[in-house]
């Protein structure tokens, strides 16, 4: 009875909610809110999909919903045929390849973000070839390795540039190498755009030398 009054609380109640009550509550406010705000990104991105469009005018379905369960069942389907390990590493690699490939592409790439992320993916991918070990002592170690890399890329969270900056920024100081390549996006032909600089004017003589 106390947890309802907490959970719906009247006016003139004189409970006092217990923490985790609060706690919780809250904690599903929050997921609700974020899930609503996924649902309406989603509709408003595939808006003007002509299958979006089929569909929902058949069935009714919005085209997030669609997304959604479509999503759901794709990722059950390999989870059941090919397992929860290769579920995790598709989840880890192929969205933040595609991301890493766009930002590139596009030349705002965040250089410390991605490589401490694909750096941390191959820590991963090297200590599983070495050793079973890992996966064997820590329960559910699939599901929660794939928690952390969806942390670590995901651009609402960015746990690749805390990382960065806590800890692999830490690691000595910055090593300048002679014949390093220029930073940038390359070119259709391969080499790399540069911001050239400005063309000097030259010196201009004095006419009147004795």
């Amino acid at each position: 009875h106390s947890v309802l009054h907490c959970l719906h609380p009247s006016p003139n109640s004189h409970y006092l909610c217990p923490p985790t009550v609060k706690t919780s509550s809250h904690i599903m406010e929050t997921l609700k809110a974020k899930a609503k705000e996924i649902l309406t990104d989603l509709n408003e991105q595939f808006k003007d999909n002509e299958l979006a469009k089929k569909v929902k005018k058949q069935t009714g379905i919005k085209p997030g919903i669609l997304v959604i369960g479509a999503g759901f069942i794709l990722a059950l389907f390999s989870i059941l045929v090919f397992g929860q390990e290769f579920f995790a590493k598709a989840v880890c690699f192929f969205p933040p390849a595609i991301l890493s490939l766009a930002k590139l592409r596009s030349g705002t790439i965040d250089g410390p973000f991605w490589i401490t992320y694909w750096l941390i993916f191959n820590i991963f991918n090297v200590i599983e070839s070495i050793t079973d070990y890992v996966e064997e002592c820590i329960p559910f170690y699939h599901w929660l390795k794939l928690m952390f890399l969806v942390w670590c890329f995901h651009t609402s969270t960015k746990g690749s540039t805390h990382i960065y900056e806590n800890i692999f920024a830490k690691f000595g100081d910055p090593v300048e190498v002679d014949d390093a390549e220029p930073m940038g996006v390359p070119s259709p032909g391969g080499q790399y755009v540069e911001n050239e600089p400005e063309d000097e004017q030259p010196l201009e003589q004095d006419t009147n030398e004795i």
